[in-house]
């Protein structure tokens, strides 16, 4: 199952990642709620390793289960672990849901305290007023925000949404790859946390696009992100169309894992195939970080311009 799940990753990536992800459960004050965040990710270390059993159990749940979460006395509480597994059967499917027990994962039953999770919790309240078919991007009428340390929740915020706040879909989307661990975990973040988190000198794909040229014309150095797959940065988009540049990697070791968000440091050649990223340094970006800026960054020393390298060129053979 594992070998199949990989396979997918490098024949369509796209698929994998452009779906919409089934939320965990949350009760607060008896009210079911949608959680748009997964703190049980938080959880998997070597010490706790990750079951083998959570494997993918359809495009709506990369995780392979959907936790069962109640705050209990300000207290951030897992009451149970449930799949969803579907079969092939005849020219149909059958489904069932399975409770996985919590005294094998953490030596008693629930209530499981959250002791290991300290994050920002997003809550989706309301109607989708945005759907965004990649991780938990759809936007809702309301948020609110639950601020935990260590399982104890120690304020909470309720943010109003409305369409006028949403940029396009696609960079809803570009922005939600960037919150995706390696095993499928999304950890939420506070709303203007997204541009502390954009902050920086690197391109994002629209800005490479833009600068392809100049950019291998005069071999200029700058650093991009996207996501990493073997042999080329990728960059998804919604409705199964992706881009992507070939990317080498000569003499670096102890590359990131395939699907990992990451900044790297490039120059750009022109092949007879076409542009060719060639890095020569790679950083995993922590989660929450943004591979697409919400708005186009206002351009910097970082990049000369071309006319500007020719004005200088021309200067020096003076």
């Amino acid at each position: 199952m594992k070998r199949f799940f990989f396979l997918l990753i490098f024949l369509s990536p796209s698929l994998l990642f452009a779906a919409a992800q089934t939320p965990d459960k949350l009760r607060i004050d008896g009210k079911a709620e949608h959680l748009m965040a997964t703190p049980l990710e938080e959880y998997w270390s070597a010490q706790h390793p990750r079951p083998e059993a959570f494997s993918q159990t359809s495009w709506s749940c990369w995780r392979g289960y959907i936790g069962d979460w109640e705050i209990i006395e300000n207290k951030l509480c897992l009451l149970q672990i449930e799949r969803h597994e579907i079969w092939a059967k005849d020219d149909s499917f059958e489904e069932q849901s399975i409770a996985i027990p919590l005294q094998p994962l953490f030596g008693k039953d629930g209530p499981i305290i959250a002791d290991w999770f300290s994050g920002v919790l997003r809550v989706a309240r309301g109607e989708i007023i945005a759907q965004v078919n990649t991780g938990f991007a759809s936007v809702y009428e309301e948020d609110l925000f639950l601020i935990v340390d260590h399982g104890t929740i120690t304020s909470q915020r309720l943010v109003k949404n409305d369409t006028s706040s949403i940029t396009s879909e696609s960079d809803l989307a570009w922005r939600e790859f960037g919150r995706i661990s390696s095993t499928g975990g999304i950890k939420a973040s506070l709303p203007e946390d997204g541009l502390e988190l954009e902050k920086g000198k690197w391109l994002d794909q629209r800005e490479l696009s833009e600068r392809t040229v100049e950019l291998a014309k005069n071999k200029t150095s700058f650093e991009i992100r996207g996501i990493y797959l073997p042999g080329k940065l990728w960059f998804p988009r919604l409705l199964g169309t992706e881009t992507s540049y070939p990317l080498d990697a000569p003499g670096l070791e102890n590359l990131p894992s395939t699907g990992v968000a990451i900044e790297a440091t490039c120059t750009l050649v022109d092949t007879e195939n076409g542009p060719r990223l060639i890095a020569t340094d790679i950083t995993e970006l922590p989660p929450g970080f943004a591979i697409q800026r919400r708005t186009p960054r206002t351009r910097e020393p970082n990049l000369p311009e071309s006319a500007k390298l020719a004005d200088d060129s021309a200067s020096a053979m003076k």
